[in-house]
């Protein structure tokens, strides 16, 4: 017969057993952070109105790759991360459309989105800006 001190004690794991398993996915991997510190160098190439726009269109291009590559190797269940920098790469490729003189020259706006969409990928990873 189980004893009341042995079932307390597997009920107190069974409870506590979700929230190791949340403590463990929401560990960034390292791949995700240099991600999101590309991303943070790309939107300073824009912000700097020197940024050659073929190199920029590449770079943009490789971190569209990258972070395919990091969706198809996470588990299904926590793809929804992948949002803020999913929206961080469509913000990228219209910052790509916008060169004037072989140089990404982007609106006020969408730098401004930029800013704040690359703010939002630092604080969900926990990095400073």
């Amino acid at each position: 017969m189980i004893s009341m001190r042995t079932l307390s004690g597997v009920l107190l794991l069974l409870c506590l057993w979700p929230l190791q398993s949340m403590a463990v996915t929401s560990v960034v991997p390292d791949d995700e952070r240099a991600w999101v510190e590309t991303a943070f160098q790309l939107v300073e190439a824009a912000d700097s109105g020197r940024a050659e726009a073929l190199a920029f269109r590449r770079q943009v291009q490789q971190s569209r790759e990258t972070l395919r590559e990091l969706v198809r190797a996470a588990d299904p269940e926590d793809r929804a991360r992948f949002q803020n920098m999913i929206l961080m790469v469509a913000l990228l490729d219209a910052a790509a459309a916008c060169h004037r003189g072989g140089v990404i020259v982007c609106p006020p706006d969408l730098m401004r989105q930029m800013r704040l969409q690359i703010a939002r990928l630092q604080a969900q990873i926990g990095q400073g800006g």
